[in-house]
C-alpha cells in the first residue's frame, strides 16, 4: 500500500497545478428559492428562462433542482 502512495504523491508533484477541479459555488438563497418555485411550477416563463441561463452557467446548480423535485415528490406519495 506504500507504493500506491508513493505513486500519487509523485503524480501531485510533477502534475499538482494542472489537477485542479472546479470549486463548488454555494448556491444563493435567492436562486434557490427560485429552483423550489420552478419544481413547483410556480414561475413565470420569464423568471424560467432567467433560471434556466443561470442553471446552464451553473450546471453544478442542477442536482439542487433534482432535491427540489424529489421533496416534492416525497410530499405527494
Amino acid at each position: 500500500m506504500a507504493n500506491e502512495f508513493e505513486i500519487l504523491a509523485g503524480f501531485l508533484a510533477r502534475f499538482g497545478d494542472e489537477v485542479e477541479g472546479r470549486e463548488l459555488q454555494d448556491l444563493p438563497r435567492n436562486v434557490q428559492d427560485q429552483l423550489r418555485e420552478l419544481a413547483r411550477g410556480s414561475l413565470s416563463e420569464t423568471e424560467r428562462s432567467q433560471l434556466m441561463s443561470l442553471l446552464n452557467q451553473n450546471p453544478a446548480w442542477i442536482g439542487q433542482l433534482a432535491d427540489e423535485v424529489k421533496a416534492l415528490r416525497g410530499t405527494n406519495h
